[in-house]
Protein backbone atom coordinates (compact mmCIF):
# COMPACT_ATOMS: atom_id res chain seq x y z
CA UNK A 1 0.00 0.00 0.00
CA UNK A 2 1.16 3.52 -0.79
CA UNK A 3 2.61 5.27 2.24
CA UNK A 4 3.88 8.79 1.43
CA UNK A 5 5.73 8.98 4.74
CA UNK A 6 8.14 6.27 3.61
CA UNK A 7 9.27 8.22 0.55
CA UNK A 8 11.14 11.45 0.03
CA UNK A 9 10.42 14.09 -2.57
CA UNK A 10 13.72 13.50 -4.40
CA UNK A 11 12.64 9.87 -4.99
CA UNK A 12 9.42 10.88 -6.73
CA UNK A 13 9.96 14.31 -8.30
CA UNK A 14 10.65 14.90 -11.96
CA UNK A 15 14.25 16.08 -12.25
CA UNK A 16 14.29 17.11 -15.90
CA UNK A 17 12.33 20.35 -15.82
CA UNK A 18 11.64 22.71 -18.69
CA UNK A 19 11.84 26.29 -17.42
CA UNK A 20 10.94 29.68 -18.80
CA UNK A 21 12.06 33.19 -17.91
CA UNK A 22 9.79 36.04 -16.76
CA UNK A 23 10.07 37.66 -20.20
CA UNK A 24 8.89 34.57 -22.10
CA UNK A 25 5.76 35.45 -24.06
CA UNK A 26 2.57 33.53 -23.42
CA UNK A 27 2.62 32.56 -27.10
CA UNK A 28 5.95 30.79 -26.55
CA UNK A 29 4.69 29.25 -23.30
CA UNK A 30 1.61 27.93 -25.14
CA UNK A 31 3.88 26.40 -27.78
CA UNK A 32 5.89 24.67 -25.04
CA UNK A 33 2.73 23.37 -23.36
CA UNK A 34 1.35 22.09 -26.66
CA UNK A 35 4.63 20.58 -27.88
CA UNK A 36 5.73 18.85 -24.69
CA UNK A 37 2.44 18.13 -22.97
CA UNK A 38 3.46 19.98 -19.82
CA UNK A 39 0.88 21.61 -17.60
CA UNK A 40 3.18 23.73 -15.41
CA UNK A 41 6.35 25.67 -16.07
CA UNK A 42 8.58 27.11 -13.37
CA UNK A 43 9.49 30.72 -14.14
CA UNK A 44 13.15 31.20 -13.28
CA UNK A 45 15.27 34.35 -13.07
CA UNK A 46 18.99 34.16 -12.29
CA UNK A 47 18.61 30.53 -11.26
CA UNK A 48 15.81 31.20 -8.74
CA UNK A 49 12.14 30.29 -9.03
CA UNK A 50 10.12 33.51 -9.17
CA UNK A 51 6.79 32.03 -10.20
CA UNK A 52 4.82 29.25 -11.82
CA UNK A 53 2.87 29.45 -15.06
CA UNK A 54 0.20 26.87 -15.77
CA UNK A 55 -1.42 25.84 -19.00
CA UNK A 56 -4.70 26.95 -17.40
CA UNK A 57 -3.29 30.46 -16.93
CA UNK A 58 -2.62 30.70 -20.66
CA UNK A 59 -5.99 29.17 -21.55
CA UNK A 60 -7.80 31.70 -19.35
CA UNK A 61 -6.13 34.58 -21.14
CA UNK A 62 -6.95 32.99 -24.50
CA UNK A 63 -10.61 32.58 -23.64
CA UNK A 64 -11.01 36.11 -22.31
CA UNK A 65 -12.30 37.41 -25.63
CA UNK A 66 -14.61 34.83 -27.17
CA UNK A 67 -14.77 35.11 -30.94
CA UNK A 68 -16.93 32.71 -32.94
CA UNK A 69 -14.85 32.41 -36.09
CA UNK A 70 -12.01 29.97 -35.26
CA UNK A 71 -9.52 31.56 -37.68
CA UNK A 72 -10.14 35.06 -36.33
CA UNK A 73 -10.00 33.73 -32.75
CA UNK A 74 -6.63 32.04 -33.39
CA UNK A 75 -5.21 35.19 -34.99
CA UNK A 76 -6.44 37.49 -32.20
CA UNK A 77 -5.30 35.13 -29.45
CA UNK A 78 -1.87 34.75 -31.02
CA UNK A 79 -1.56 38.52 -31.21
CA UNK A 80 -2.56 38.91 -27.55
CA UNK A 81 -0.36 36.06 -26.33
CA UNK A 82 2.63 37.45 -28.21
CA UNK A 83 2.36 40.68 -26.21
CA UNK A 84 1.85 39.26 -22.72
CA UNK A 85 4.79 37.98 -20.69
CA UNK A 86 4.93 35.12 -18.22
CA UNK A 87 5.67 37.54 -15.36
CA UNK A 88 2.38 39.32 -16.02
CA UNK A 89 0.27 36.20 -15.58
CA UNK A 90 2.29 33.76 -13.45
CA UNK A 91 1.56 32.89 -9.85
CA UNK A 92 4.16 34.75 -7.80
CA UNK A 93 3.53 33.31 -4.34
CA UNK A 94 4.96 29.84 -4.88
CA UNK A 95 5.42 27.23 -2.20
CA UNK A 96 8.75 25.51 -2.76
CA UNK A 97 9.60 22.02 -1.63
CA UNK A 98 12.97 20.63 -0.57
CA UNK A 99 14.20 17.31 -1.99
CA UNK A 100 14.80 15.83 1.47
CA UNK A 101 11.24 16.46 2.68
CA UNK A 102 9.03 13.47 3.25
CA UNK A 103 6.47 13.01 0.52
CA UNK A 104 3.66 13.12 3.08
CA UNK A 105 4.46 16.77 3.77
CA UNK A 106 4.06 17.57 0.07
CA UNK A 107 0.81 15.61 -0.10
CA UNK A 108 -0.53 17.73 2.77
CA UNK A 109 0.48 20.94 1.00
CA UNK A 110 -1.22 19.78 -2.22
CA UNK A 111 -4.43 18.88 -0.39
CA UNK A 112 -4.58 22.02 1.72
CA UNK A 113 -3.90 24.43 -1.13
CA UNK A 114 -5.29 22.58 -4.15
CA UNK A 115 -1.98 22.96 -6.00
CA UNK A 116 -1.22 20.80 -9.02
CA UNK A 117 2.57 21.18 -9.17
CA UNK A 118 5.31 22.62 -6.98
CA UNK A 119 8.95 23.41 -7.68
CA UNK A 120 11.64 21.59 -5.71
CA UNK A 121 14.67 23.68 -4.76
CA UNK A 122 17.95 22.91 -3.03
CA UNK A 123 19.47 24.69 -0.03
CA UNK A 124 20.65 27.51 -2.36
CA UNK A 125 17.10 27.97 -3.66
CA UNK A 126 18.14 26.56 -7.06
CA UNK A 127 15.56 24.55 -8.99
CA UNK A 128 16.29 20.81 -8.90
CA UNK A 129 12.92 19.40 -9.92
CA UNK A 130 9.16 19.63 -9.89
CA UNK A 131 6.60 17.56 -8.06
CA UNK A 132 3.17 17.26 -9.64
CA UNK A 133 -0.03 15.40 -8.94
CA UNK A 134 0.89 13.13 -11.85
CA UNK A 135 4.09 12.16 -9.97
CA UNK A 136 1.99 11.30 -6.92
CA UNK A 137 -0.48 9.24 -8.94
CA UNK A 138 2.39 7.48 -10.70
CA UNK A 139 4.07 6.45 -7.47
CA UNK A 140 0.78 5.49 -5.79
CA UNK A 141 -0.78 3.46 -8.59
CA UNK A 142 1.79 2.49 -11.18
CA UNK A 143 4.09 -0.32 -10.21
CA UNK A 144 7.65 0.62 -11.07
CA UNK A 145 10.86 -1.26 -10.48
CA UNK A 146 12.36 2.04 -9.33
CA UNK A 147 11.27 5.62 -8.82
CA UNK A 148 12.52 8.78 -10.55
CA UNK A 149 16.18 9.48 -10.10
Amino acid sequence: MFDPDNLYIHEVMTSEVYIISPDTTLLEARRIFDTHGFHHLPVVKEGRVVGMLSKSDVMLVSSGFPIQDPDVRKEKNSSLLSKLLAEEVMTRQVVKLKPEMQLGVAVGIFLENLFHALPVVDEDNQLVGILSLIDLVRVAYVRQPHLHQ
